[in-house]
Protein backbone atom coordinates (compact mmCIF):
# COMPACT_ATOMS: atom_id res chain seq x y z
CA UNK A 1 0.00 0.00 0.00
CA UNK A 2 2.99 2.48 0.92
CA UNK A 3 4.56 1.69 -2.13
CA UNK A 4 1.19 2.28 -4.41
CA UNK A 5 0.81 5.75 -2.24
CA UNK A 6 4.63 6.53 -3.45
CA UNK A 7 4.11 5.65 -6.93
CA UNK A 8 1.55 7.35 -7.32
CA UNK A 9 2.71 10.70 -5.61
CA UNK A 10 5.80 10.19 -8.02
CA UNK A 11 3.27 10.32 -10.53
CA UNK A 12 1.52 13.59 -9.46
CA UNK A 13 5.03 15.11 -9.15
CA UNK A 14 6.07 14.21 -12.85
CA UNK A 15 2.84 15.17 -14.44
CA UNK A 16 2.99 18.27 -12.81
CA UNK A 17 6.69 19.57 -13.47
CA UNK A 18 6.03 18.63 -17.24
CA UNK A 19 2.39 20.68 -16.73
CA UNK A 20 4.77 23.63 -15.75
CA UNK A 21 6.74 22.96 -18.76
CA UNK A 22 4.68 23.19 -21.29
CA UNK A 23 3.28 26.65 -19.42
CA UNK A 24 6.54 28.41 -19.28
CA UNK A 25 7.08 27.44 -23.02
CA UNK A 26 3.74 28.85 -24.19
CA UNK A 27 4.42 31.77 -21.73
CA UNK A 28 7.62 32.32 -23.77
CA UNK A 29 6.38 32.14 -26.63
CA UNK A 30 3.75 34.35 -26.19
CA UNK A 31 6.25 36.49 -24.87
CA UNK A 32 8.38 36.46 -27.79
CA UNK A 33 5.18 36.65 -29.98
CA UNK A 34 4.19 40.04 -28.29
CA UNK A 35 7.93 41.45 -28.60
CA UNK A 36 8.29 40.83 -32.42
CA UNK A 37 4.40 42.44 -32.73
CA UNK A 38 5.82 45.85 -30.57
CA UNK A 39 8.86 45.89 -32.15
CA UNK A 40 7.71 45.51 -35.74
CA UNK A 41 5.09 48.57 -34.88
CA UNK A 42 7.76 50.39 -33.25
CA UNK A 43 9.63 50.15 -36.26
CA UNK A 44 6.43 50.98 -38.58
CA UNK A 45 6.12 54.12 -36.19
CA UNK A 46 9.58 55.10 -36.04
CA UNK A 47 9.94 54.93 -40.06
CA UNK A 48 6.34 56.89 -40.67
CA UNK A 49 7.82 59.87 -38.41
CA UNK A 50 11.75 59.45 -39.16
CA UNK A 51 12.91 63.12 -40.09
CA UNK A 52 14.53 63.55 -43.70
CA UNK A 53 18.11 63.16 -43.76
CA UNK A 54 18.48 66.86 -45.01
CA UNK A 55 16.27 69.73 -43.04
CA UNK A 56 13.20 70.88 -45.09
CA UNK A 57 13.36 74.24 -45.90
CA UNK A 58 10.81 76.95 -44.53
CA UNK A 59 9.38 77.77 -47.35
CA UNK A 60 8.35 74.79 -48.99
CA UNK A 61 5.68 73.40 -51.77
CA UNK A 62 4.97 69.51 -52.44
CA UNK A 63 8.37 68.48 -52.50
CA UNK A 64 9.85 72.26 -54.46
CA UNK A 65 11.28 75.10 -52.39
CA UNK A 66 11.78 78.21 -52.86
CA UNK A 67 12.61 81.61 -51.33
CA UNK A 68 9.87 83.67 -50.15
CA UNK A 69 9.06 86.85 -52.64
CA UNK A 70 11.82 85.69 -55.22
CA UNK A 71 11.88 83.98 -58.55
CA UNK A 72 15.21 82.36 -60.10
CA UNK A 73 16.78 80.42 -62.68
CA UNK A 74 19.64 78.07 -62.73
CA UNK A 75 21.53 80.34 -64.91
CA UNK A 76 21.62 83.29 -62.06
CA UNK A 77 18.48 85.21 -63.08
CA UNK A 78 17.16 86.55 -59.21
CA UNK A 79 13.81 88.04 -59.20
CA UNK A 80 12.67 90.05 -56.24
CA UNK A 81 8.89 90.56 -55.44
CA UNK A 82 7.04 93.30 -53.41
CA UNK A 83 3.36 92.68 -52.51
CA UNK A 84 3.69 96.88 -52.41
CA UNK A 85 1.91 97.33 -55.64
CA UNK A 86 2.61 93.53 -56.79
CA UNK A 87 6.10 94.58 -58.08
CA UNK A 88 9.23 93.78 -59.61
CA UNK A 89 11.50 95.16 -57.00
CA UNK A 90 14.48 94.15 -58.40
CA UNK A 91 16.24 92.02 -60.63
CA UNK A 92 19.66 90.85 -60.92
CA UNK A 93 22.00 87.90 -63.36
CA UNK A 94 24.39 86.86 -61.66
CA UNK A 95 24.42 89.96 -58.97
CA UNK A 96 24.16 92.71 -61.28
CA UNK A 97 20.91 94.81 -61.17
CA UNK A 98 19.85 95.04 -64.48
CA UNK A 99 15.97 95.99 -63.55
CA UNK A 100 13.94 97.74 -60.86
CA UNK A 101 10.69 99.34 -58.89
CA UNK A 102 8.28 97.17 -61.60
CA UNK A 103 4.70 98.55 -59.83
CA UNK A 104 1.40 97.99 -61.03
CA UNK A 105 -0.51 100.86 -62.89
CA UNK A 106 -3.90 100.85 -62.69
CA UNK A 107 -7.28 100.94 -63.34
CA UNK A 108 -6.07 102.55 -66.69
CA UNK A 109 -2.37 102.91 -67.36
CA UNK A 110 -0.99 106.67 -68.86
CA UNK A 111 -2.97 109.86 -69.07
CA UNK A 112 -6.38 110.81 -69.49
CA UNK A 113 -7.34 114.28 -70.51
CA UNK A 114 -8.81 116.66 -68.21
CA UNK A 115 -9.42 113.95 -65.76
CA UNK A 116 -12.66 112.83 -67.04
CA UNK A 117 -14.41 110.62 -69.15
CA UNK A 118 -18.35 109.58 -70.67
CA UNK A 119 -18.97 106.04 -70.23
CA UNK A 120 -22.81 104.78 -70.97
CA UNK A 121 -23.89 108.89 -71.16
CA UNK A 122 -22.27 109.30 -67.74
CA UNK A 123 -19.21 111.74 -66.53
CA UNK A 124 -17.00 110.46 -64.57
CA UNK A 125 -14.71 112.69 -62.87
CA UNK A 126 -10.80 110.90 -62.28
CA UNK A 127 -8.29 111.83 -59.33
CA UNK A 128 -6.73 115.09 -61.07
CA UNK A 129 -2.56 115.12 -61.50
CA UNK A 130 -0.93 118.09 -61.10
CA UNK A 131 -0.73 119.05 -65.17
CA UNK A 132 -4.57 118.33 -65.01
CA UNK A 133 -4.92 115.11 -66.84
CA UNK A 134 -5.54 111.51 -64.96
CA UNK A 135 -2.41 109.95 -64.78
CA UNK A 136 -1.87 105.95 -63.82
CA UNK A 137 -5.19 106.13 -62.22
CA UNK A 138 -5.26 108.16 -60.06
CA UNK A 139 -1.53 109.40 -58.92
CA UNK A 140 -0.84 112.56 -57.55
CA UNK A 141 2.19 115.01 -56.54
CA UNK A 142 4.82 112.52 -54.71
CA UNK A 143 2.56 109.73 -55.59
CA UNK A 144 2.63 109.88 -59.27
CA UNK A 145 2.69 106.03 -59.42
CA UNK A 146 -1.32 105.72 -58.94
CA UNK A 147 -3.67 103.80 -56.50
CA UNK A 148 -2.28 100.14 -57.77
CA UNK A 149 1.18 100.90 -56.96
CA UNK A 150 1.06 102.35 -53.77
CA UNK A 151 -1.22 99.49 -52.62
CA UNK A 152 -0.51 96.86 -50.33
CA UNK A 153 -1.77 93.54 -52.34
CA UNK A 154 -2.73 90.33 -51.01
CA UNK A 155 -0.09 88.10 -51.91
CA UNK A 156 -2.45 85.06 -53.18
CA UNK A 157 0.18 81.88 -53.47
CA UNK A 158 3.81 81.13 -54.48
CA UNK A 159 5.85 78.42 -55.64
CA UNK A 160 8.82 78.05 -57.23
CA UNK A 161 7.96 79.55 -60.62
CA UNK A 162 5.43 81.51 -59.55
CA UNK A 163 3.80 84.38 -57.59
CA UNK A 164 0.38 85.84 -57.46
CA UNK A 165 -0.88 88.92 -56.11
CA UNK A 166 -4.66 89.85 -55.50
CA UNK A 167 -6.22 93.72 -55.30
CA UNK A 168 -10.21 94.80 -54.65
CA UNK A 169 -10.55 98.08 -56.23
CA UNK A 170 -14.01 99.88 -54.61
CA UNK A 171 -16.67 101.48 -56.91
CA UNK A 172 -15.77 105.26 -56.68
CA UNK A 173 -11.94 104.17 -56.28
CA UNK A 174 -10.31 107.84 -57.85
CA UNK A 175 -13.73 108.24 -59.69
CA UNK A 176 -13.78 105.02 -61.50
CA UNK A 177 -17.30 103.18 -61.67
CA UNK A 178 -17.67 99.54 -60.71
CA UNK A 179 -16.17 97.19 -58.03
CA UNK A 180 -13.34 95.96 -59.44
CA UNK A 181 -11.04 92.59 -58.99
CA UNK A 182 -7.95 91.96 -60.39
CA UNK A 183 -4.97 89.71 -59.91
CA UNK A 184 -1.75 89.81 -61.45
CA UNK A 185 0.20 86.65 -62.03
CA UNK A 186 4.63 86.35 -62.48
CA UNK A 187 6.10 83.27 -63.69
CA UNK A 188 9.61 82.93 -64.57
CA UNK A 189 10.75 80.03 -67.03
CA UNK A 190 14.45 78.38 -66.19
CA UNK A 191 15.29 79.91 -69.78
CA UNK A 192 14.16 83.07 -68.44
CA UNK A 193 10.89 84.09 -69.57
CA UNK A 194 9.30 86.40 -67.16
CA UNK A 195 5.58 86.59 -68.09
CA UNK A 196 2.95 89.02 -66.62
CA UNK A 197 -0.58 87.75 -66.54
CA UNK A 198 -3.61 90.09 -65.59
CA UNK A 199 -7.26 88.90 -64.59
CA UNK A 200 -9.65 91.20 -63.68
CA UNK A 201 -13.73 91.59 -63.13
CA UNK A 202 -16.02 94.53 -62.60
CA UNK A 203 -19.64 94.38 -61.47
CA UNK A 204 -20.33 97.42 -63.56
CA UNK A 205 -19.09 99.11 -66.85
CA UNK A 206 -15.27 100.53 -66.34
CA UNK A 207 -11.77 100.96 -67.52
CA UNK A 208 -9.13 98.66 -67.77
CA UNK A 209 -6.05 99.30 -68.60
CA UNK A 210 -3.08 97.90 -66.42
CA UNK A 211 0.46 98.07 -66.99
CA UNK A 212 4.06 97.27 -65.21
CA UNK A 213 5.74 100.35 -64.89
CA UNK A 214 9.69 98.11 -65.01
CA UNK A 215 12.37 100.52 -65.02
CA UNK A 216 15.49 98.93 -66.94
CA UNK A 217 18.75 99.38 -66.57
CA UNK A 218 20.12 96.50 -69.18
CA UNK A 219 24.27 97.34 -68.61
CA UNK A 220 23.70 97.65 -64.70
CA UNK A 221 24.86 101.59 -64.67
CA UNK A 222 23.05 105.11 -65.03
CA UNK A 223 24.23 105.09 -68.83
CA UNK A 224 21.84 105.43 -71.92
CA UNK A 225 25.45 104.39 -74.16
CA UNK A 226 25.90 100.83 -75.47
CA UNK A 227 22.35 100.52 -75.51
CA UNK A 228 20.63 99.44 -78.81
CA UNK A 229 16.67 98.96 -79.72
CA UNK A 230 14.05 97.56 -81.88
CA UNK A 231 10.30 98.12 -81.58
CA UNK A 232 7.77 96.98 -84.11
CA UNK A 233 6.04 99.84 -85.03
CA UNK A 234 5.70 101.93 -88.14
CA UNK A 235 3.34 104.99 -85.77
CA UNK A 236 3.20 105.86 -82.89
CA UNK A 237 0.54 109.06 -81.61
CA UNK A 238 1.93 112.52 -81.33
CA UNK A 239 1.36 114.01 -78.13
CA UNK A 240 -0.21 117.87 -77.53
CA UNK A 241 0.36 118.90 -73.47
CA UNK A 242 1.30 115.14 -72.70
CA UNK A 243 -1.92 113.88 -74.51
CA UNK A 244 -2.16 112.34 -77.71
CA UNK A 245 -3.89 114.48 -80.53
CA UNK A 246 -6.32 111.31 -81.81
CA UNK A 247 -3.74 111.27 -85.27
CA UNK A 248 -1.18 108.75 -85.79
CA UNK A 249 1.73 109.41 -87.48
CA UNK A 250 4.59 107.79 -88.84
CA UNK A 251 8.05 106.91 -86.98
CA UNK A 252 9.57 107.29 -90.31
CA UNK A 253 12.05 110.09 -90.25
CA UNK A 254 11.96 110.75 -86.65
CA UNK A 255 13.73 110.35 -83.26
CA UNK A 256 10.87 107.94 -82.51
CA UNK A 257 11.84 105.37 -85.40
CA UNK A 258 13.29 102.41 -84.02
CA UNK A 259 11.69 99.73 -86.53
CA UNK A 260 14.93 98.38 -87.38
CA UNK A 261 17.75 98.17 -84.17
CA UNK A 262 20.01 100.67 -83.43
CA UNK A 263 21.78 102.45 -81.03
CA UNK A 264 19.25 103.94 -78.35
CA UNK A 265 19.43 108.07 -78.71
CA UNK A 266 19.59 108.84 -74.90
CA UNK A 267 20.19 112.71 -76.04
CA UNK A 268 16.41 112.78 -76.67
CA UNK A 269 13.05 112.66 -74.48
CA UNK A 270 10.85 109.78 -74.55
CA UNK A 271 7.47 109.32 -72.84
CA UNK A 272 5.87 108.33 -75.66
CA UNK A 273 3.15 105.47 -77.00
CA UNK A 274 3.79 103.48 -80.31
CA UNK A 275 1.37 101.74 -82.36
CA UNK A 276 2.95 97.78 -82.62
CA UNK A 277 2.35 96.25 -86.02
CA UNK A 278 0.67 92.53 -85.93
CA UNK A 279 -2.43 91.22 -83.51
CA UNK A 280 -2.70 89.11 -80.31
CA UNK A 281 0.40 87.90 -78.29
CA UNK A 282 3.57 88.41 -80.83
CA UNK A 283 7.17 89.66 -80.04
CA UNK A 284 7.00 93.30 -80.13
CA UNK A 285 10.28 94.47 -78.78
CA UNK A 286 14.26 94.32 -78.39
CA UNK A 287 16.36 96.22 -75.73
CA UNK A 288 20.13 95.24 -75.52
CA UNK A 289 23.35 96.11 -73.88
CA UNK A 290 26.47 95.45 -74.89
CA UNK A 291 28.44 96.22 -71.98
CA UNK A 292 26.65 93.27 -69.74
CA UNK A 293 25.79 91.47 -72.70
CA UNK A 294 22.37 91.14 -71.84
CA UNK A 295 18.99 91.34 -73.96
CA UNK A 296 15.33 91.26 -73.47
CA UNK A 297 12.62 90.44 -75.84
CA UNK A 298 9.44 92.00 -75.04
CA UNK A 299 6.03 90.12 -75.77
CA UNK A 300 2.75 91.30 -75.81
CA UNK A 301 -1.52 91.64 -76.69
CA UNK A 302 -1.55 94.96 -76.26
CA UNK A 303 -2.15 97.68 -78.64
CA UNK A 304 0.35 100.28 -77.55
CA UNK A 305 3.67 100.33 -76.18
CA UNK A 306 5.08 103.65 -74.17
CA UNK A 307 8.43 104.05 -74.10
CA UNK A 308 9.76 106.06 -71.44
CA UNK A 309 13.27 107.45 -70.29
CA UNK A 310 13.92 109.34 -66.69
CA UNK A 311 17.04 110.48 -66.98
CA UNK A 312 18.66 108.43 -64.65
CA UNK A 313 20.26 105.70 -66.92
CA UNK A 314 16.69 103.70 -66.61
CA UNK A 315 14.37 102.53 -69.47
CA UNK A 316 10.89 101.46 -69.23
CA UNK A 317 8.59 99.42 -72.12
CA UNK A 318 5.05 99.58 -70.87
CA UNK A 319 2.82 97.57 -72.76
CA UNK A 320 -0.55 98.99 -72.92
CA UNK A 321 -3.97 100.41 -74.57
CA UNK A 322 -3.52 103.67 -76.11
CA UNK A 323 -3.49 106.44 -73.69
CA UNK A 324 -6.68 108.79 -73.41
CA UNK A 325 -8.09 106.19 -75.77
CA UNK A 326 -11.67 106.89 -74.40
CA UNK A 327 -12.01 109.67 -75.08
CA UNK A 328 -10.14 109.73 -78.74
CA UNK A 329 -12.56 108.80 -81.06
CA UNK A 330 -10.20 108.10 -83.82
CA UNK A 331 -8.48 105.57 -82.10
CA UNK A 332 -11.94 103.32 -81.38
CA UNK A 333 -11.08 101.54 -84.69
CA UNK A 334 -7.80 99.47 -82.75
CA UNK A 335 -9.39 98.77 -79.72
CA UNK A 336 -10.71 100.09 -76.11
CA UNK A 337 -10.11 100.55 -72.76
CA UNK A 338 -13.45 99.19 -71.54
CA UNK A 339 -14.29 96.76 -69.44
CA UNK A 340 -17.93 95.36 -69.50
CA UNK A 341 -19.49 94.61 -66.50
CA UNK A 342 -18.91 90.68 -65.44
CA UNK A 343 -16.83 89.99 -68.46
CA UNK A 344 -13.33 88.56 -68.21
CA UNK A 345 -10.28 90.89 -69.09
CA UNK A 346 -7.61 88.97 -69.57
CA UNK A 347 -3.76 90.34 -71.04
CA UNK A 348 -0.22 88.77 -70.91
CA UNK A 349 3.07 90.54 -71.24
CA UNK A 350 6.67 88.74 -71.12
CA UNK A 351 10.21 90.01 -70.97
CA UNK A 352 12.41 87.57 -71.90
CA UNK A 353 15.90 87.63 -70.86
CA UNK A 354 19.02 86.23 -72.19
CA UNK A 355 22.55 87.24 -73.56
CA UNK A 356 23.28 88.87 -76.80
CA UNK A 357 24.73 86.36 -79.43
Amino acid sequence: MRNNMKKVFSNIILVSFALLIVSCGNASSTSSSQNETASSQTQQSSSEIKPSSSKPSSNTAGSASFVRDQLSTSSGLTIKFNAKGARVESIRWNGKQIAKDGFIVGRCANRIANAKFTLNGKEYNLTKFSDGSSLHGGGQGGNWQGPFANASWTKVSQDEFSISYSLHSKDGDNGYPGNMDMTVKYTLSEDGELSIEYQAKSDADTLCNPTNHLFFAINGNNSYSNIKLWIDADNYTPLKNGIPDGTVVQVKNTQFDYSEEKAFDGSKSYDDNYVLNGEGYRKVATMSGTSLGIKVDVYTDRLGLQLYKDGNGNICLESQQFPDMINQPTFAKYGTTVLKANEDFYSKTTYRFSKVN
